[in-house]
Order: structure tokens, then sequence, then C-alpha cells
């Protein structure tokens, strides 16, 4: 079976799941759920006198499979209303994956303390697990010596510092797949984790899911590499000339522009300069640096097309030597 379905038999509530948990199963968000509910018929879930939409095993394998076809290039459109088994087909005949690979159970390690109680209470279900530990403090010293494919950790908390401690943990184990739940906790500090590849959700976390979440997981511990942005290409002289020229337009889009381009640039430097107080809030720094990188060159684009429309001068800015 392929990483992207759902294995049936895992064990689900008897009432379906909800739409946060099933949106999660199939690797979605809960937005996107709705739409291909309700605009393009993907699925029809029961519904419960409540009103509350109840999902099956069955629903969330179609949704996953919809996924993948969609993240391969199909338009949702052609295939939306296939049967199941012909999405099946069709992912099947494009899979690179081996069907071998796919039927042997992931080793996962568990640490927190709701995991290892759902472990002990559900011993005979627990298919895979290696390893628990209930402790975050301990999780070092309980799981050394231990040989996993997943890393499944529950915090109460998630903080921008966990990064570190996270990835210390599953290079320990082995693991390429890392899945953190969390009650309470900041976006960056999310970020940092989802930008390592690991999937990070909201606790409760529910043994089950896991197998599942894993498989939505890039695999490795090491921060992806991000192209650093070009050079600014306009020195300051530039941009005064160009905000305080007078244009064509009746509007003041090209000072607009420049005072964007200002903002943008000065940001992009200030994260390239903020101090770090602990290699996650390196990586967090690094992000936001290319992201404001990227962000500069779009506007530079469009004040150069600004600039040439109205035939004001562009000077390139000197080159500057990056590092």
């Amino acid at each position: 079976m392929s990483k992207h379905e759902i294995e049936t038999s895992t064990a689900i509530p008897v009432t379906g799941y909800r739409s946060g948990s099933a949106a999660r199963l199939a690797g979605i968000p809960v937005a996107t759920l709705r739409v291909w509910e309700r605009r393009y018929d993907v699925i029809a879930p029961s519904t419960r006198p409540s009103g509350h939409r109840r999902y099956s095993a069955e629903d969330i394998s179609r949704l996953a499979l919809v996924k993948a076809l969609v993240d391969s290039g199909h338009p949702i459109g052609d295939v939306a209303h296939l049967p199941t088994e012909n999405l099946r087909a069709l992912r099947d005949a494009q899979s690179a994956l081996p069907q071998a690979a796919a039927a042997t159970p992931a080793r996962i390690a568990l640490v927190g303390d709701s995991l290892a109680a759902q472990a002990a209470a559900r011993a005979g279900e627990s298919a895979g697990v290696v390893a628990v530990c209930a402790a975050q403090g301990r999780a070092s010293d309980a799981l050394r010596g231990v040989a996993a494919d997943v890393l499944a950790v529950e915090l109460p908390s998630l903080r921008e510092d966990a990064a570190a401690w996270i990835d210390s943990l599953a290079a320990q184990v082995g693991a390429t797949r890392v899945v953190v739940a969390y009650r309470f906790g900041t976006k960056a500090a999310a970020a940092v984790l989802r930008a390592r590849g690991h999937v990070v959700v909201r606790a409760p976390l529910d043994l089950s899911e896991i197998a599942t979440l894993a498989s939505l997981a890039s695999g490795g511990t090491a921060p992806r590499p991000r192209a650093r942005a070009p050079a600014p290409r306009f020195d300051e002289a530039t941009l005064a000339a160009i905000g305080a020229s007078t244009t064509s337009l009746s509007c003041e889009c090209p000072r607009h522009v420049v005072e964007l381009l200002r903002s943008v640039t000065a940001f992009e430097h200030y994260s390239a300069e903020c101090t770090h107080r602990s290699p996650a809030d390196a990586e967090l720094h690094r992000y936001l640096e290319q992201v404001a990188g990227t962000a500069r060159t779009l506007l530079e684009e469009a004040l150069e097309r600004v600039a040439r429309a109205e035939g004001l001068p562009l000077t390139p800015a000197p080159e500057i030597d990056r590092g």
C-alpha cells in the first residue's frame, strides 16, 4: 500500500474522524478539505444529527489519493470525480516507490507522557513502536542504543530552542522522519521545525496517525539549504533619484515602490546581522533573510519596469562581497 493511503487495519473511532483529523491524515489543510468536498464533490462524508461531518477511512484514503495526483500535476477538476479504483490505478502507474517497501512497518520511537500512556494502553495495537519515553528530560538516556525510522515527540509547549534538541534526538536514534505535536507554542518555533523537513501538528497526537504523518516528512535532520538572494541591483543614489523624479503617472507608485524596496532591504540586512541565541534561532533568521531577499528581488524587478517605462535613469549598485 502506498504511503499516501491509510491502512485499512488502522483502528478508527466508531463515529469516524472529525474534519481536522481527517485533513491531517490525508495531508491537506482543513480549508482544502472543505473546498474539495463542497466545490468538487471529491467525497461525501456522513453527517450526524448534530450536523457535524464524520469521515471514514475510505474517505481519507480517497483524499490522500487525490492529493498525491494533484501534487504530481493532475488538475483537481480532472481527478475529483474519478472512481477510487481509477485514482489508485493512476497513482500506481506513475509511482516510483517499490511496493515491497510499504509492507515493512516503520520503527517508531515515542517521546511524551500522552504517547507513552497510549502505547501502554494499546500495547497490542502499537505495531512498529520500538521505544517509549514519557519524560522529555530523560529521552536521550531512555533512547540510548535504540534504532528507529520515525521519532514522534509530543510537547506541552514548543519553544524556538526545541529544534536543536529534537534534531539531536533524531540523529541519536537514526530517524529520518520526525513528527512533533505541541499544545502551546510560537509560530516561529513551528516554522523552524517545518523548515527542517519535520511534520508539526497540534496535540493531541494519536498513535494511529503517526505512520501517516511521518510519510509527509521530507526526512533528514539538517536544515535544508536555501539559495541566497542576489546582491542588491540599485544603489541608494539611484533609489533616491527615482523616488524624487517627476513621472507621467498620476499616482505616486514609483515612490511607493522605492519605499517598499528600502524597507525590505533594511529588514534583509537586519535578519542577516541579528544576534542568535541558539542554532534554532540562527536557522530562523537565515529563513527570514532568504524570504526578505526574495521579496527584494521582486521589488527590484518592479522598480526597473516602472523606471524604464518613465525613462528614469537606472544605475546598478556596485558589486558587494557577500561572503
